[in-house]
């Protein structure tokens, strides 16, 4: 076979050199073996060509190859050039004899357009095995240099099986029972490793042993109610660069009671009542491994030091960090313990110092320096003479809205710094630093930092104090600590007048404007910080009215608007009783009941049309009231009836009783006699009978009833008439003699009253 060498050919756009070609023909049959350019020997059927081929070690070239036993042979190569364009691959295995190292056997090929292939299958790995991958392009093929191998050792065994992980009788042990998926022959079991490994918290720990060397195996040192993940794999040590894969398993070890105290720390605030504290306690969990297991409760609890005096938070959920507790302004001492299922933790310990106490100084100076806008830098000094024996950061956003937003951390007592993380842009951090002295806190030493500056979202709103002829002075409130986003540098008063503008700089929250004109001012207040401004709103004043201020008259104008408004609504009802006084209802009266019928109607003989008048009188036989008090009479009802006699009588009744008078000078078809029903209501200790005294000509002033009654028809239907009216206690006359009705005979006209029973 002809071999010519070149230093270098171009395939496609790509120049590669170092090559050794071969040209295109049939292998000759001597199996004489060449010898390429990086020295591997191999002979035509390890290698047979049919076509033209090109050696290139730095652009395609095989890394390794596994034997899975008695399954397949997988191949990994490499193309270092990837302007090749390779469309796609071919591996081709073959076999020989270890000792000699001369015939090839083919196991087989497989073809793919990825980076390794498998062969399968094959029925040992006690072999010699050569490989080659040729790789096509547009321009041609490229073949990899031969890659020898000894089949033992390529072996990768399959990965091992757990059958059980329980634990042991040792404590803070596992014991593991395993099996290998397939029969390894007895003579092979000494070259099987098998390597644990178990993982808890991000701490991996792990150990190898001969697999057949004992039954079952046990994983010792674990920490106690934590959570493992245990791996397993396995390899032939002849082939010490293949492990199996790895077979895992999560397991949790026994739980103890926990070995350590949660760390705890306080929050003091005054009280609404006198006398009281509200002191709120903090508390981080027990730090892994010392707390043995899963924490389900927390005991909190805080007692007095003067008296017996105890507050308690009870049993509190796992997943809270803290309890609030009202306390007195006496000293006294709280703890708290962890429980899991195993047990309670040691207390953890912190005492309450009096309201007031400033027994125990503050560190001397506190600074903050912003690293990045999540995170600051936070130092503090202290004096030389000090005994600390720690620190505690603590730091809050500004507002502090509840305890879960408080965060601190102990620190020893050599410590001089902290960096805080976690933080946000633009927002006020109210940092503060606190000696230890044991179980006791001094004071804090407190400071305001912000990670990123920005400008404030809002600006101060501004009050007027006083005016004058020509000042005004000016107050303004802080902008809040949650919308400054940054430190306040100063304060810009801005005020104009008929399109005339003015500026003052004040680092004070408070200004006085002078020499001003009279005028009306709209004047404006701006807070500065590094980054920017924001104006509040805005307020007119006037300048030049000697002090009068113009607010308080509107005030005054309106608080009087408002007076005389309210003064006709709220004395309406005493003017509408005044202007309408309450008339009587008649409808409410005991008229309302009666009959509207006319059962009374008599047919009378027929008479010559004549007048009779009905008058009532007043004598001096009259009960003796005052000039006021009246005596009501009411005529419920009159009838008139013809009278067979002329007999004269005279009937005197009480003032609740029915009174007739007859007069004896007239004829029965000449007059009507009339029957009356009078009522009277009577002072109960001035009663006096009513008595009849004839007055033959009564004057017009004694008159009480003055009313015709005219006849002009055959029938007299007199049923309808009826008069009301007051007087004095009255003797009623007729000028006709007539007979009185009995009262039997209209029965319906009657009113029962009470009987009088005052004489």
């Amino acid at each position: 076979m002809l071999r010519q060498s070149i230093a270098g050919l171009v395939l496609g756009e790509g120049t590669i050199s170092n090559y050794s070609m071969w040209s295109a023909g049939e292998p000759n049959g001597d199996g004489q073996c060449v010898r390429s350019f990086n020295g591997s020997w191999y002979d035509e059927s390890c290698a047979p060509f049919s076509h033209l081929c090109v050696f290139n070690a730095s652009a395609l070239s095989i890394t390794h190859c596994v034997i899975i036993q008695y399954t397949n042979i997988t191949c990994y190569w490499k193309t270092a050039d990837q302007h090749l364009n390779i469309s796609s691959y071919r591996l081709q295995i073959n076999k020989t004899s270890c000792e000699s190292k001369h015939s090839f056997i083919s196991v087989g090929d497989c073809n793919t357009v990825g980076s390794n292939c498998s062969v399968q299958p094959i029925d040992s790995a006690l072999h010699c095995f050569c490989a080659d991958v040729l790789a096509s392009t547009h321009s041609g093929s490229i073949r990899s240099p031969l890659y020898n191998f000894n089949g033992i050792s390529a072996v990768k065994l399959p990965p091992p099986q757990i059958k059980d992980l329980k634990p042991s009788e040792s404590p803070g042990c596992l014991q593991v029972i395993w099996r290998m998926t397939e029969s390894i022959p007895t003579n092979e079991k000494c070259n099987i490793l098998l390597q644990a490994e178990y993982t808890t918290h991000n701490q991996t720990q792990s150990q190898t042993i001969e697999a057949f060397s004992k039954k079952t195996w046990e994983i010792c040192k674990l920490h106690p109610g934590s959570k493992y993940t245990v791996r397993f794999r396995a390899q032939d040590k002849r082939a010490h660069t293949h492990w199996s894969s790895w077979t895992s398993v999560d397991t949790t070890t026994p739980e103890k009671a926990p070995s350590a105290a949660p760390r705890l720390w306080r929050l003091i605030e005054p009280a609404e009542e006198a006398g009281k504290r509200r002191l709120t306690l903090l508390w981080k969990p027990v730090s892994w491994p010392e707390v043995s297991g899963v924490v389900l409760s927390y005991s909190a609890s805080c007692h007095s030091d003067l008296d017996s005096s105890q507050w308690t938070c009870g049993s509190i959920n796992a997943s809270r960090r803290f309890c609030i507790l009202t306390i007195s302004d006496d000293p006294c001492h709280c703890s708290l313990t962890a429980t899991n299922s195993a047990g309670t933790s040691p207390p953890a310990h912190i005492s309450i110092p009096a309201h007031m106490d400033t027994k125990f100084p503050p560190p001397q100076t506190i600074s903050a320096t912003p690293l990045d806008d999540t995170r600051l830098k936070v130092e503090w000094t202290v004096a030389l003479n000090q005994s600390e024996s720690g620190f505690v950061v603590q730091w809050t956003a500004v507002p502090y809205t509840e305890p879960d937003s408080l965060h601190w951390e102990h620190m020893n007592k050599t410590a001089r710094g902290f960096i805080l993380t976690g933080l946000r842009p633009e927002v006020p951090y109210n940092l503060s630093v606190m000696s230890l002295y044991g179980r006791k806190a001094g004071s804090g030493l407190s400071i305001v930092a912000f990670t990123r500056e920005g400008a404030p979202s809002v600006g101060p709103n501004i009050t007027v104090v006083t005016t004058s002829s020509s000042g005004v002075v000016l107050k303004w409130d802080p902008v809040p600590l949650e919308k400054r986003h940054s430190l306040i540098r100063n304060y810009t008063v801005l005020y104009s007048i008929n399109g005339k503008s003015a500026t003052v700089d004040t680092c004070d929250e408070h200004t006085s404007l002078i020499g001003l004109i009279e005028g009306t001012y709209n004047i404006c207040v701006m807070a500065h910080t590094a980054v920017g401004g924001a104006v509040g709103p805005c307020q007119m004043v006037v300048v030049g009215l000697e002090d009068v201020q113009v607010i308080p008259i509107l005030l005054c104008a309106l608080l009087l608007c408002f007076l005389i408004l309210i003064i006709p609504v709220c004395m309406r009802m005493r003017i509408k009783r005044c202007l309408c006084p309450t008339v009587p209802d008649p409808s409410k009266s005991s008229l309302s009941i009666w009959s509207n019928t006319k059962p009374c109607q008599h047919k009378l003989p027929s008479l010559s049309p004549m007048s009779s008048i009905i008058s009532v009188g007043q004598t001096s036989t009259y009960q003796d009231y005052g000039e006021k008090d009246y005596v009501p009479v009411q005529v419920f009802a009159y009838h008139t009836l013809p009278h067979d006699n002329n007999e004269t009588e005279t009937k005197i009744y009480n003032s609740t009783s029915a009174i007739t008078y007859q007069d004896p000078k007239l004829t029965p078809a000449q007059a009507f006699p009339t029957h009356f029903l009078n009522q009277s209501y009577t002072k109960p200790d001035q009663v006096i009978p009513a008595v009849r005294e004839e007055d033959p000509q009564p004057s017009s002033d004694d008159l009480l009833f003055d009313s015709l009654f005219s006849h002009k028809s055959n029938q007299a239907d007199l049923c309808g008439y009826i008069h009301v009216s007051q007087s004095y206690a009255p003797v009623i006359m007729t000028v006709d003699a007539y007979r009185s009705l009995d009262l039997d005979e209209c029965p319906h006209f009657l009113q029962v009253l009470p009987e009088d029973t005052s004489t």
